[in-house]
């Protein structure tokens, strides 16, 4: 069962990666467009090594409210990125009605199906990878040595004359 879970975990582990690398997110609004020179890019461990990470210096076609027109940023890609990248940045509400930005390329591809199409079909994929990781269990479990058995300990335990008698005396028949 444990392993059952193990595997759930992964599995919408990599479902979710699977949608960022996908493009498929829950969009919000256009925030602003600019031009990003990238510094450095990794793959994420977090998102399956599935995204680029990219760290770059954005300058911004205008100026937003309390953000600098040149900031440093961080940009997701399905791709490795380098040289100048033409970017866009969404706004949409994060944990808490706080806004939060997100930053990718412009000539990202578009996503293949919506954003609760991809949540179905994570949700349903969670049944099978719970199967896969039970019968993985059964299995490790068939490999594993059968645990020693403890000698029973019988201080402190009333013998009883035998067995069934539940306490009663044996007397003799007068």
């Amino acid at each position: 069962m444990i392993t059952g879970v193990v595997f759930v975990v992964v599995g919408a582990w990599f479902m979710f990666s699977l949608g960022v690398s996908l493009g498929i997110s829950d969009q919000g609004k256009v925030d602003r467009f600019g031009v990003a020179r990238i510094q450095e890019c990794h793959r994420s461990p977090a998102r399956f090594w599935m995204i680029h990470v990219c760290q770059a210096e954005v300058r911004w076609d205008r100026k937003a409210l309390d953000r600098p027109l040149v900031t440093t940023s961080v940009i997701g890609s399905a791709s490795d990125l380098s040289g100048e990248v033409n970017v866009v940045s969404y706004q949409s509400a994060g944990r808490y009605g706080a806004l939060q930005y997100s930053i990718v390329p412009v000539d990202r591809p578009r996503p293949l199906f919506s954003f609760g199409w991809w949540f179905f079909f994570t949700v349903v994929s969670l049944i099978p990878s719970y199967v896969v990781g039970w019968f993985a269990g059964k299995g490790i479990d068939r490999l594993l040595p059968e645990p020693e058995e403890k000698p029973k300990d019988w201080r402190g335990v009333s013998r009883r004359a035998t067995s069934g008698m539940n306490g009663r005396r044996k007397r003799g028949r007068r």
